[in-house]
């Protein structure tokens, strides 16, 4: 079973879930089990040869997972926030839009970790430092920069979380696909 197929499955847990239990906690519990299942799914296909690419994969496809979650989670709540805004309040629960906001952002940043651990267990894989690494480390040192900038804009000078975890979720997505087409590139 290839590696993405198994950020897949996960997704689907992650989605059944979501779909079936409408809840305020069934985002942290979706959330949690799909992450489980594909810890368990890489260690049943791959078992555990080498722990550090291992370590490598599993916090790659983690990284993936997070930032679909977040994708996801950031769409559901575009949705609400339009229902709101033409009227339609009947069927939507009590929504505190920025407490939605806020979950996302974090999301991003727990996507943001796993990306960076990522990175440092691929540092440890190599012995050579190829441009490749060297891409990927760019990449991810710019996203924590948009992340740390981000949140201090929040935290000190009242930038509306709105507004943040919208550009941080684009800054996410372009790092997301400079890693992939970097891969790409280098690997023609």
């Amino acid at each position: 079973m290839s590696f993405i197929t198994q950020v897949t499955i996960s997704i689907v847990v992650y989605f059944i879930i979501r779909v079936f239990w409408k809840s305020e906690k069934s985002l942290y519990f979706s959330s949690f089990l799909a992450a489980l299942s594909y810890v368990v799914i890489y260690l049943i296909t791959y078992e555990v040869i080498d722990i550090i690419a291992t370590i490598h994969f599993m916090v790659t496809g983690l990284s993936l997972l997070f930032l679909f979650i977040a994708y996801n989670e950031i769409i559901i709540h575009e949705r609400k926030v339009r229902k709101i805004k033409k009227g339609e309040t009947l069927n939507i629960e009590n929504f505190p839009i920025e407490k939605g906001y806020k979950v996302v952002f974090k999301l991003l940043g727990i996507g943001l970790i796993f990306l960076s651990l990522a990175l440092a267990s691929g540092f440890s894989m190599q012995s050579v430092f190829t441009a490749n690494l060297v891409f990927k480390a760019t990449f991810t040192f710019i996203a924590w920069f948009i992340y740390l900038i981000t949140l201090i804009g929040i935290k000190f000078f009242n930038f509306p979380t709105k507004f943040a975890t919208r550009s941080l979720f684009v800054a996410m997505w372009a790092v997301l696909g400079a890693y992939y087409m970097n891969s790409f590139i280098i690997g023609l």
